[in-house]
Parts: C-alpha cells; sequence; structure tokens
C-alpha cells in the first residue's frame, strides 16, 4: 500500500506515494527545503482527513495515516504553532494546527544547558527524565499509524546528547518501529553536521533519503533549490526508470513545496 507525500507532481511519478512504513531521512542544506518538505505533507494530509482530497491521488490505491505528530527537541510548542502559521496562509495552518500533536521535550533539551527555564515555557514530560528515555516512551505511545515528524537529529548531534553509536541505534529502532507502527517517519537532519562516512551509514539505515540543496542556476545569481532521493526502497526504481535526476522546487505561501521541473539523465 502507497502513502502520499503530497507533493503532488512527485506522488504521480511515484505512483501513489512511498511504501506504508516508511522511515525517510531529509537531509538538507539550511533552508534548501527538508522542513518545508515536511510542512507540506502534513498540512496537505490535515485537509485530506478534511475530507479535501488531491484529485490526483484518486487515480491510486493509497493510505492516509490517521494524524499527525510532530516531535521537537528543543523548540517549544508555541514555537512550533508560531512557525506554522509564519509558514503558511491561515487557511492552511488552521487546517494544520487542528490536526497536529506534538511532544514537547524542550525542557528535558535544555535542562543540561545555562538557558534559564523561564525561556522555555512549560513542557509537557517531567523533568527528571532523560531525553532519550521520554522520547522512546513518548513517541510509542502516540505514533500509531501517524505521519511522525521528528525536528531533529540536527539538535540532539550538536548538544552531543548522542554518540555516533547512540545514534545510528536510535535510527535503527525508528526505521523498525515506522513498519510495527503502520507509520510514515520523517526525520530532519542537516547535512554535513556529520562526517560523510556516518551520514552514508545513516542513509544506509533508512527506508528512504531525500536530499535537499541549493543551486545557482548558470547566467544567474539566483539561489534555486532542488531535491534528489539518492536511496529510497520501493521508490528509486521508479526514479530511475524515469531517468530523473534531480527536482527542483520552491515552496508556496499558499501551496506549500511544489515540483516546478524534472531535470533527466541525458
Amino acid at each position: 500500500m502507497k502513502v502520499p507525500t503530497f507533493v503532488s507532481s512527485l506522488d504521480n511519478i511515484m505512483k501513489g506515494g512511498i511504501p506504508e512504513g516508511s522511515s525517510v531521512l531529509l537531509l538538507g542544506e539550511p533552508g534548501a527545503g527538508n522542513f518545508e518538505f515536511s510542512l507540506t505533507s502534513a498540512v496537505n494530509l490535515a485537509r485530506a482527513l478534511d475530507g479535501k482530497v488531491p484529485r490526483d491521488l484518486e487515480n491510486y490505491e493509497v493510505e492516509f495515516p490517521e494524524g499527525i505528530l510532530y516531535v521537537s527537541f528543543s523548540k517549544p510548542a508555541a514555537e512550533i504553532l508560531r512557525t506554522l502559521s509564519l509558514s503558511l496562509e491561515e487557511g492552511l495552518s488552521s487546517s494544520l494546527r487542528k490536526r497536529v500533536s506534538i511532544l514537547d521535550f524542550s525542557r528535558l533539551y535544555y535542562a543540561q544547558t545555562q538557558v534559564p527555564t523561564s525561556w522555555i515555557g512549560g513542557g509537557t514530560i517531567r523533568d527528571k527524565e532523560s531525553l532519550v528515555t521520554s522520547f522512546f516512551k513518548e513517541i510509542e505511545k502516540a505514533g500509531k499509524r501517524k505521519l511522525i515528524i521528528i525536528d531533529s537529529f540536527t539538535d540532539l548531534i550538536t548538544s552531543k546528547y548522542l554518540e555516533e553509536k547512540t545514534m545510528f541505534d536510535i535510527s535503527r529502532g525508528i526505521a523498525r518501529a515506522s513498519k510495527l507502527w503502520h507509520s510514515t517517519v520523517y526525520v530532519l537532519m542537516t547535512s554535513g553536521i556529520i562526517d560523510k562516512r556516518a551520514e552514508n551509514i545513516m542513509m544506509e539505515i533508512f527506508d528512504g533519503t531525500l536530499l535537499f540543496e541549493w543551486n545557482t542556476a548558470d547566467r544567474s545569481s539566483k539561489r534555486k533549490r532542488y531535491m534528489t532521493i539518492p536511496r529510497f526502497t520501493g521508490v528509486l526504481p521508479i526514479i530511475e526508470r524515469e531517468k530523473i535526476e534531480r527536482f527542483d522546487t520552491e515552496f508556496d505561501y499558499k501551496t506549500g513545496m511544489i515540483v516546478l521541473n524534472t531535470t533527466k539523465v541525458r
């Protein structure tokens, strides 16, 4: 069974979406589109759950997650909701706010820093628990049959909450749990914050990797976002058959991420 990404041009190419239970590493340069991709999936899923299913999906046998779970390590829930409101027009952000549940670990995240707790706001997890233990416990309770957005491994790696082996172990656990839970899991991570060897191991652990980068077009100083799919079980053969090398994308305030063009292998 396929689960749509709700990036319509991409879903059409992939014949409806990605396999159910997929764990996906959204690896990207700062601002290049990994957050915007996850946001587009979430808001259009929220609209579909409200009955506004994209017409393009009527041609495919697909299944929708039953809800949206946003996991934040360093950003309080209020900041997440503010970001959603600033990133989307009011109708879209309102649909998403009604459907999203947020696991806010920010108090635990900052407990080992010198940042005053009064700056962080309220948290939903007991402050004496370890961050990783609480993450495992809470996501297992809330993560079944959901679109899960984990924002982000960058926070854990740069704060030294994760040693390399622990990072790999958690990633393998997420990849396994996504299938048991029948959930789609997006894990956001900034490219280049770990060495290339470790980055390649991460790409092998997850079912798929979407890589988001900036590109300066020839004869132009304007930067463009583009996305490539270096690895994805059940998806990459379709992309290779279509001879697609990369997807040129942009983010629109009213519709989310759009695939403008596909660059094909010549």
